[in-house]
């Protein structure tokens, strides 16, 4: 039963990773695939769930206050249902995750994840390179998916569409992905650091996902995939690091400062003052005061670019809003901690730093991972106890650690 559990697990990594939108009587083929996973294993073996600690009281917290406050908004049922199972969902990966840790250990779940992402990682810098057969591969997979991404998507999020997104949905996934696959590559590198082969594969699988993260051209995953890394492999070897880091940075000046052209480098990765960049800063100025309008919460389901012709038609702003800051009519606010808020209030929050509390414990790495996640979800709709499911077997990990390092009565 167990292997069979791991199977079912590994499949509906596949169709998260490469089949999101493949769909079987209006669910996602993946939540089917977990919620049959999660259900195997409390038939198997149901203690696992008093091992989860605090991820039961949590999830469960969430649970009921999001349920409280949908009804305090007048949430339709099909909203509650939805933000249910996503929770639940989340919970049930985080489960699964965690029960295979402990019948085959970190290096057989790792491989779950990194089998996915460095073959994505890898085309993803072949499309940002040009290379036409590394796009066909990505056509093929669009393809077998039997939900097309809506025309209002589509609007939201036509410049992410044309990015090189590796063997994924489109390029703000794969980051996602390669991101949560780093941090467990990380974890092998930290848990032997004399070993030398260890090291080197290692660092090179880090330089692969950091490559499939630039070539997404996605600028907080680029500062998280190198801050990630930094964090980590400065602690571990200063000595070597810092040389290598200045001469990087040095390479990197004399490089910028002597291309020919330089000015017509991609202005994603240089200029902070393009579109998407002054657009954000208008979603969480727009953020911040829903959130400040109502600080108990909205509920499931709560869409900030419906809400928006509501909202400012009534002139209930806090904010002052030039006449050409229109972002918040047509993308969300691209800011995971503040869609928690959205959705569960300031309870939502407090929630969140105690789950991040939990889960640090006390241990610099996890806190560098931690604080690499965040930099990229601040910046996107998805994060932790916000449906980023690839983090959500990233904290699986840090959660059987913990448990191992406690004393046994």
């Amino acid at each position: 039963m167990r292997t069979f559990i791991l199977w079912l697990f590994g499949l509906h990594f596949i169709f998260l990773a490469y089949l999101n939108n493949v769909y079987l009587a209006g669910l996602p083929v993946r939540s089917f695939l977990i919620l049959l996973a999660g259900g195997l294993v409390l038939l198997l073996d149901s203690s696992v769930v008093a091992r989860l600690r605090p991820v039961n009281v949590i999830y469960a917290l969430l649970a009921i206050l999001g349920l409280v406050v949908s009804l305090t908004n007048n949430v339709g049922v099909g909203g509650i249902i939805s933000g249910e199972m996503r929770l639940l969902q989340s919970y049930l990966l985080l489960m699964v995750a965690y029960f295979i840790l402990e019948q085959y250990g970190f290096r057989v779940l790792a491989f779950v994840l990194l089998s996915l992402a460095l073959p994505s990682a890898l085309i993803g810098i072949l499309q940002g390179l040009g290379v036409h057969v590394a796009w066909e591969f990505h056509a093929i997979l669009q393809e077998m998916q039997n939900k097309e991404i809506s025309d209002e998507m589509r609007t939201q999020m036509a410049e992410v569409l044309d990015r090189p997104p590796g063997l994924t949905l489109y390029a703000i996934p794969q980051t996602y992905m390669l991101l949560s696959a780093m941090a467990l590559m990380l974890y092998w590198v930290i848990k032997n650091p004399a070993d030398q082969r260890t090291q080197w594969l290692g660092g090179l699988g880090c330089v692969i996902l950091a490559g499939g993260i630039f070539a997404s051209e996605t600028r907080s995953a680029m500062g998280a995939a190198l801050l990630m890394p930094a964090l980590v492999y400065l602690r571990l070897f200063p000595a070597r690091v810092i040389p290598l880091a200045g001469v990087a940075v040095l390479l990197g000046a004399m490089a910028y400062l002597l291309l020919p052209g330089n000015a017509d480098v991609d202005s994603r990765l240089i200029n902070l003052d393009d579109a998407s960049a002054a657009g954000r800063s208008t979603l969480y100025k727009y953020g911040i005061e829903l959130f400040w309008q109502k600080p108990w919460g909205y509920g499931f389901e709560f869409n900030t670019v419906e809400y928006a012709v509501e909202y400012f038609v009534n002139e209930r702003n806090l904010f002052d809003y030039g006449p050409l800051e229109k972002a918040q009519y047509i993308v969300p606010v691209h800011n995971s901690i503040l869609n928690l808020m959205h959705t569960y209030g300031f309870s939502g929050l407090l929630l969140l730093v105690y789950y991040l509390y939990r889960l640090i414990k006390g241990s610099w790495y996890r806190l560098a991972i931690i604080i690499a996640t965040l930099v990229n979800s601040v910046f996107h709709n998805a994060g932790i106890l916000s449906n980023d499911l690839f983090m959500d077997m990233v904290i699986a990990v840090m959660l059987y650690e913990i448990h191992r390092e406690q004393p046994t009565a």
